[in-house]
């Protein structure tokens, strides 16, 4: 009975609560004065996202690169890897593949202007001045054929006001400042050396017209020099003869802005990555060298047979300058 006393005791309290006021009245909305859609609160209007062009993931040009090779087992070999051609000394080094020629030079500032502007200034120019000292040096190191190297035309006002020329204007690549030193690196293109040297050479290259297009089915489309058993020694300019003596190629065959521009050939280390470089193209004659002509070690003998091959070809890749040495 007590219990029963205390649940309607606990009721009533909590009608008193959570009822309204006494003579409130309490008016619910019939069902057809329901808000309709036309009333409800609309979400905020945000402005569209802008529309995302598809991106095309293919790269702007086809590379030179060959496809993977398939090798036994499913498996795929990887892609030949270039390796270049460079010649070093300590503060310089000729790249027969990039065709340039590249120096350092350095400086400090001087006593009492370390970690100041003015030091840092005074030291910078102080490494130009050495960087074209050094490349100075090496660009007369650059031989030139199998008889001479770029010094010995520097004795020709035009060849010596050209190369001073190159080396004032000489592209600075990179610089740095250890608060003491001022290190800096600048190259020349071998193209400028090449048109340096043009007017003094005894024997020039013409004008000639290059072959337009892309050789024909069974063509050769450039020439492939393996030289990887021999001494070779990188140069300007050399000359690739018979078995006989007869010269197959040099700058009798080449077309003056061709040589000028590219050079007679790039030199390789990779034969694997030199078949499908873009300069000998898809289809080159490959020709193993017989041997260097001594002592330069510049020229190369090819077979006859191979010989051959170059001057019967239809299309005449020697024009345009489409010939790659590799060397060891």
């Amino acid at each position: 009975m007590q219990y029963i006393k205390r649940s309607l005791l606990v009721f009533l309290l909590l009608f008193l609560i959570v009822s309204p006021a006494i003579g409130e009245e309490v008016f619910l909305p019939p069902i057809d004065e329901l808000p309709g859609e036309e009333d409800a609160p609309k979400a905020p209007d945000f402005p569209a996202p802008p529309t995302v062009p598809a991106v095309d993931a293919s790269p702007a040009f086809e590379t030179s690169a060959p496809p993977p090779a398939s090798i036994p087992g499913g498996l795929t070999s990887a892609s030949p890897v270039q390796t270049q051609v460079v010649d070093e000394s300590e503060f310089a080094r000729i790249n027969w593949t990039e065709d340039y020629v590249e120096a350092s030079g350095q400086a400090v500032a001087p006593a009492g202007k370390e970690n100041t502007a003015q030091g840092k200034l005074l030291a910078r120019r102080g490494a130009v001045v050495d960087l074209q000292r050094n490349l100075l040096e090496t660009i007369q190191g650059v031989r030139v054929d199998s008889r001479t190297t770029m010094t010995d035309f520097m004795a020709s006002d035009v060849v010596k006001t050209e190369v001073q020329g190159m080396i004032k204007s000489v592209e600075i690549q990179e610089g740095s400042w250890d608060g003491s030193v001022y290190t800096v690196k600048g190259r020349v293109k071998l193209e400028k050396v090449r048109a340096a040297v043009l007017p003094a050479l005894p024997k020039k290259p013409g004008k000639k017209t290059a072959p337009s297009g892309q050789p024909k089915a069974g063509s050769a489309s450039g020439l492939l020099v393996d030289a990887r058993h021999l001494p070779l020694i990188p140069a300007l300019i050399f000359r690739i003869v018979d078995e006989n003596g007869k010269e197959v190629y040099g700058l009798d065959f080449v077309d003056s802005e061709r040589f000028l521009a590219s050079g007679l050939c790039d030199y390789q280390t990779n034969l694997a990555y030199a078949k499908d470089a873009p300069r000998v193209a898809s289809s080159p004659i490959v020709a193993k060298a017989v041997k260097t002509i001594s002592p330069a070690n510049v020229d190369i003998v090819i077979s006859n047979s191979d010989a051959a091959k170059i001057r019967s070809g239809s299309f005449d890749f020697r024009t345009a300058c489409r010939v790659t040495v590799v060397k060891r």
